[in-house]
């Protein structure tokens, strides 16, 4: 049994001194590490969210430029290809109309050549007839039947 003396309100002066120096020397430092673990561990939480956050909003940010610089390039590529379909007409129309040129200067030259060919043809044909009226009449012919000739 249980004797209620004068040790048992010792025994409980010396709990009641224990609890309280080991509130100031134990438990209170403790909680206040742990909670300055806590703030920290929350702190770093936070800040690896906004992290995140920022990272993905650079990712956006990233994929919106890449999007619009392959649509730039794209856009130049089409201008460049337009712009040579142009280019490549122009060239066509240009050799076009120089080869139109120089088969008329060629046409115009056969022309003129054929006109002097046909000339100098002519001249060879009088100069070869009377040649050979001559030796058939065995006599020179005269002026005057040289123009009978060359008309």
């Amino acid at each position: 049994m249980v004797n209620l003396d004068y040790t048992l309100f010792i025994q409980m002066v010396n709990f009641i001194v224990l609890v309280i120096l080991m509130n100031f020397l134990i438990f209170k430092p403790i909680l206040k590490i742990l909670d300055e673990r806590r703030g920290n561990i929350d702190g770093a939480m936070a800040e690896a969210r906004r992290l995140m956050e920022e990272a993905e909003r650079l990712m956006e940010e990233y994929n919106k430029k890449v999007l619009e610089v392959r649509q730039q390039a794209l856009q130049i590529v089409n201008e460049g290809r337009v712009q040579a379909v142009e280019e490549q007409r122009k060239a066509l129309a240009k050799a076009r109309e120089e080869a139109e040129a120089q088969i008329k200067t060629l046409r115009e030259r056969i022309e003129h050549e054929q006109e002097e060919a046909s000339t100098a043809l002519k001249r060879m044909v009088q100069a070869l007839s009377i040649s050979i009226a001559e030796r058939l009449l065995g006599r020179a012919i005269g002026a005057k039947e040289d123009a009978k000739w060359e008309s």
